[in-house]
């Protein structure tokens, strides 16, 4: 897929978030795989001691870091898809109660932007969104207009 001039710089930001994204959870991952594969190792030669919920929280951790490092990985290996629709709802929340996280749905999917676009938008706006389909990771968003 080739991809316009115009966001060849949205496209290469979309690309970093999604490989920074890889770059933290992946380790986790494997770090938290590596944790469960030495308990169950001391739990089969120790026999039962006080390590199953060790075990059950790393195994937690294992789904959470996992669920994120495969999606990313998968997204660098994906090329970027369009779903089109009105904005069915937009809204905000503050993450870790420092920063506000600016979100829309649009055709069954959430899509997280920047507040620049998010201010550009509003309810009942038709979008075209181009993004990342494991992660809906936003390239770019284009406001259609109305005839």
């Amino acid at each position: 897929m080739t991809v316009p001039p115009g966001l060849e710089e949205a496209h290469r930001a979309a690309r970093s978030s999604l490989f920074r994204t890889a770059l933290v959870f992946t380790p986790l991952f494997l770090l938290s795989l590596a944790g469960i594969g030495a308990i169950i190792f001391n739990l089969v030669t120790e026999g039962a001691g006080g390590l199953i919920v060790t075990l059950l929280l790393l195994a937690l951790a294992a789904a959470l870091t996992g669920h994120q490092a495969i999606q990313s990985l998968r997204d660098l290996r994906s090329q970027p898809r369009v779903t089109a629709g009105p904005v069915d709802r937009q809204w905000s929340r503050a993450d870790l109660f420092v920063m506000r996280s600016y979100y829309v749905h649009v055709d069954r999917s959430v899509f997280k932007l920047t507040p620049r676009i998010y201010a550009e938008l509003k309810e009942g706006d038709t979008v075209v969104v181009s993004h990342y389909p494991h992660t809906n990771t936003v390239v770019a968003v284009e406001l259609e207009e109305e005839v």
